[in-house]
């Protein structure tokens, strides 16, 4: 099939090899919170390869409105992985089709633990079935082009620590072979929790030492120097940080290499991403942004009145009062946004697809969600209320 494409595609290869002999620093794909605007903030501070969030591909490959809500970019959002969430071969070659003109690879996930996503076949639920993984692979690399890049980002698997490690080496080796440009490994199986004892580094290690392709890895990166300890401990080719680049999204700059919070500099690019975009940026992702990144400088009292605010206008103001922090100057022009169109391919609608929908668009950027609603609870029950982590609220992709 001959599929357009709206831009040059980046060769994804070439990236990590352009990188040596430092490592690829990457951009996570986190529900919810690394669309268009977030992601340009972190490209203007080192991130060199950019993943959407996960996106569900039952909803994407049946709903015009889910594909309009869920992904947005622009000319200059590259190179960018979309990663979606899909229980089979069908599912994911569709997703695939759909999103090729504008984007430059695509990533299957496999590294979910979350509860439902494991039940509905997605995320490490699909680990449970590595020949599925396998055919996912194959079918998508039968059905486009060869230099678009197609990847898998997934777990240790289970089992003891020797059965764990051979059983992931053996499923790294058949997705190599069946033709991956990269893989991603969080150093977890899908039944361990967050916490820096339980990440296997050796095991991560091994992984990467039985395969030709990439290796990316990830988890507990929290700021620049634990990037570079886990790029020196595994020999991976790029390193991937997810919950680190929420609480500081500068992470990967340079610039900064010891800062432990977000400098200021980086909040206030923020504020111009936010006001370039206009109503493309709901209040809410805004404020939830500003809450990672900014909450642990605020005091108790702060917090609760940041936390009430309800407009863009209110905040800009409030950062200004309170912390000196301000947009660079006058308004902004308008972000260029891409008018992304899908009547390239049109995929088959059946009946229970159109029944499912109501069901899956509830998946919406505009509901807080678990893991802000979380971290909001963690605020509120800290004692003192001035010494903030975002501790174990991002497990399904950290």
């Amino acid at each position: 099939m001959n599929l357009p494409q709206q831009r040059p595609h980046h060769e994804i290869a070439a990236l990590f090899a352009a990188a040596q002999p430092d490592f690829l620093r990457v951009s996570a794909p986190m529900v919810r919170y690394s669309k268009l605007e977030f992601r340009r903030l972190v490209r203007k501070n080192g991130v060199q390869l950019s993943f959407t969030p996960m996106m569900i591909s039952e909803s994407i490959n049946n709903s015009e409105k889910a594909r309009q809500n869920e992904f947005t970019t622009d000319p200059d959002d590259q190179p960018l992985v979309a990663q979606f969430a899909a229980k089979d071969a069908t599912e994911f070659v569709t997703s695939a089709q759909l999103i090729y003109p504008y984007v430059d690879g695509i990533d299957l996930n496999c590294g979910c633990p979350q509860s439902w996503a494991m039940s509905k076949g997605y995320g490490c639920g699909l680990l449970r079935q590595p020949e599925r993984v396998r055919e996912v692979v194959q079918q998508v690399r039968r059905t486009l082009p060869s230099d678009f890049s197609v990847s898998v980002k997934m777990r240790l698997l289970g089992g003891s620590e020797a059965d764990s490690v051979e059983r992931t080496i053996d499923l790294a080796r058949q997705l190599e072979h069946a033709g991956v440009t990269f893989l991603t490994l969080h150093g977890r199986t899908p039944a361990q929790k967050h916490s820096k004892d339980t990440l296997n580094i050796s095991a991560m290690e091994e992984v990467r030492k039985s395969l030709q392709i990439p290796l990316i890895v990830n988890g507990n990166v929290e700021s620049w120097s634990d990037a570079c300890e886990l790029h020196a401990q595994t020999g991976a080719a790029g390193v991937m940080a997810a919950r680190g680049l929420l609480a500081n999204p500068a992470l990967f700059n340079s610039d900064y290499p010891t800062a432990t919070t977000t400098p200021l500099a980086c909040v206030e690019q923020w504020l111009d991403i936010a006001a370039a975009a206009g109503d493309n940026l709901l209040f809410q992702c805004f404020h939830h942004h500003l809450t990672f990144m900014w909450s642990s400088e605020m005091k108790r009292s702060l917090r609760v009145q940041f936390n009430s605010l309800s407009t863009k206008k209110q905040v800009v103001e409030f950062l200004g009062e309170h912390y000196n922090v301000r947009t660079s100057g006058p308004a902004p022009e308008p972000a260029p946004y891409t008018d992304c169109t899908y009547t390239h391919f049109t995929p088959p609608r059946h009946a229970r697809h159109i029944a499912a929908e109501a069901e899956e668009l509830a998946w919406s950027s505009r509901s807080d969600g678990k893991f802000f609603t979380e971290f909001k609870e963690h605020q509120i029950s800290k004692p003192g209320g001035d010494d903030l982590e975002l501790g174990d609220l991002f497990g399904a992709e950290e």
